[in-house]
């Protein structure tokens, strides 16, 4: 990168500039989306919008110690140090812990699995198979004679559902024992006793359970694939009673989709990613939030070519508040990471792409992310770097942010635009394509962020994060492309806003 040969304000200049980003918007057609203000991105991979408006790289991911390589379907933190995953090879679907515990061929190749925490073990499930329990020492067989698909804690007891001869009931364990269930229980009058709830009788069609998730401390919502009903429980099962607050015609894909946010439930349906809380407007009722209208179509899609819906899987980043989607490919180890990011109250949502590593689950504790990939488990956050890791433990994948087509305000007349100057920040070098509004290649800029020592403005930018670039095109219309390359895995950037200088007409 040069400095300009020239002063940009010894010519008339009027400036048309771009700030305060938001996500990926398919809503619109790739031609009526410019704002300038809040100016989404058509497309967003291994980056990121934040709440402050500015475009960030994803973090590089680092192996976890203990990880086998494998591709791995399904994770959990046991303990807030280590993970329990089930990983799968060419044949079958293994039970494995970063401690070196392991279940060899505990389920079939293609199971779906899940996992949830109670009464200090991980307990993993699969569709019409044996429960395991992990404790961090070893794992064990559940005692139980049912095999549930998934399961969730609640007031002290674990619930479960998925059952294939049973689709519509709910069993509940003895209070603060997952051991037993209905069919071990001893005939009883204790309110504390295993027992069950059948919503046959309430959905009034031939639909099933497909997920659960706790809310509230003492909320359960139950997902079909076209309601969900919300429960009220108690370690009284007496007390037990249908929130008739909550009588919601919106189901789910998948239990691996919900997840807690704070107080609210997470969780993706046919038509999108949808949020159950308490009504903004009287606090009383239940009710549903649609998240993702910005993104349907491209949503939809993902969900269209997804072979198992049961697969898909999601995690919630609790620190950078970021709910994490994936959707396993055709042909078993690609998969399409789509994120979304918010501040409380659902305000600036905002969606990217992603396929670092190519992710297939999640789990968040204590401020440490980590994913379940196509060769093993990674994680993503500062802590890593404790650990004595090389280059070869490190992946990135290069960043691409592509805008729509950016008019200058008139999409009508013929732009003369003479400099483009681009607000970020970070260290390294990223690239910036231009393309006219019909694809035809203009420039590529490179822009190096490791400024020369003592070298505080770069050209003629007034300040320390600007970077002036000469740019003599003559245009209708542009789209700009920001990315990094392979090697590029050290660059961290943030583009904060960028400007076009046009010449001023008489």
């Amino acid at each position: 990168m040069t400095r300009l040969a020239y002063a940009p304000i010894a010519i008339k200049s009027e400036a048309t500039t771009y700030y305060g980003f938001r996500g990926v918007d398919r809503s619109r057609d790739i031609a009526a989306m410019e704002t300038q203000k809040e100016q989404n991105f058509y497309k967003l991979e291994n980056c990121y919008v934040d709440y402050r408006g500015q475009l960030i790289r994803d973090p590089a991911f680092y192996l976890h110690r203990g990880s086998n390589r494998f591709p791995v379907k399904a994770i959990r933190f046991f303990n807030r140090d280590g993970v329990v995953f089930a990983e799968e090879d060419a044949a079958n679907t293994h039970l494995a812990s970063d401690k070196g515990h392991r279940v060899n061929e505990a389920y079939q190749k293609d199971a779906v699995v899940t996992m949830t925490n109670f009464k200090g073990e991980v307990h993993i499930f699969s569709p019409d198979q044996v429960t395991y329990r992990y404790n961090g020492y070893e794992f064990t067989k559940s005692t139980t004679s049912i095999k549930p698909s998934f399961g969730v804690p609640i007031q002290r007891r674990l619930c479960v559902a998925g059952f294939k001869d049973r689709p519509t009931v709910l069993e509940f364990s003895r209070v603060d024992n997952p051991d037993i269930f209905l069919a071990e229980e001893a005939p009883t009058e204790e309110v504390t006793r295993a027992s069950f709830i059948d919503i046959s009788n309430l959905i009034g069609t031939a639909d099933e359970i497909i997920g659960m998730g706790t809310f509230e401390a003492n909320r359960l919502a139950v997902f079909t694939k076209d309601q969900t009903l919300v429960y009220i429980i108690d370690p009284d099962l007496e007390q037990w009673q249908l929130d008739s607050r909550a009588n919601l015609r919106i189901g789910c894909i998948s239990h691996g989709s919900i997840v807690n946010a704070g107080s609210d439930l997470i969780f993706c349906s046919r038509r999108g990613i949808h949020s159950l809380m308490r009504s903004e407007q009287n606090g009383l009722t239940i009710a549903e939030a649609s998240l993702s209208d910005e993104v349907e179509v491209l949503y939809q899609e993902l969900v269209r070519t997804t072979d198992n819906l049961a697969s898909i899987q999601a995690v919630y980043d609790q620190d950078t508040q970021t709910y994490h989607v994936f959707f396993p490919r055709r042909g078993g180890r690609q998969t399409v990471r789509l994120s979304m990011n918010f501040r409380s109250g659902y305000e600036k949502v905002n969606f990217q792409l992603g396929d670092t590593l190519f992710p297939r689950c999640g789990t968040f504790l204590g401020g440490r992310l980590m994913f379940g990939t196509a060769d093993g488990v990674y994680e993503a956050t500062q802590r890593t770097f404790l650990q004595d890791t090389g280059l070869s433990d490190l992946r990135r994948s290069p960043m691409i942010a592509e805008t729509p087509i950016l008019w200058l305000g008139d999409f009508i007349g013929t732009k003369r635009c003479h400099t483009l100057i681009v607000q970020a920040t970070g260290k390294g070098r990223f690239f910036i394509d231009a393309v006219d509004e019909d694809e035809r290649q203009m420039t590529t800029i490179e822009c190096n962020m490791d400024r020369l020592t003592g070298d505080d403005h770069w050209g003629d930018s007034p300040l320390k994060s600007d970077y002036a670039f000469p740019f003599q095109q003559h245009f209708r219309g542009v789209r700009l492309r920001f990315r990094t390359e392979e090697k590029d895995t050290e660059t961290d950037v943030t583009v904060i806003s960028f400007a076009f200088l046009m010449h001023k007409e008489k």
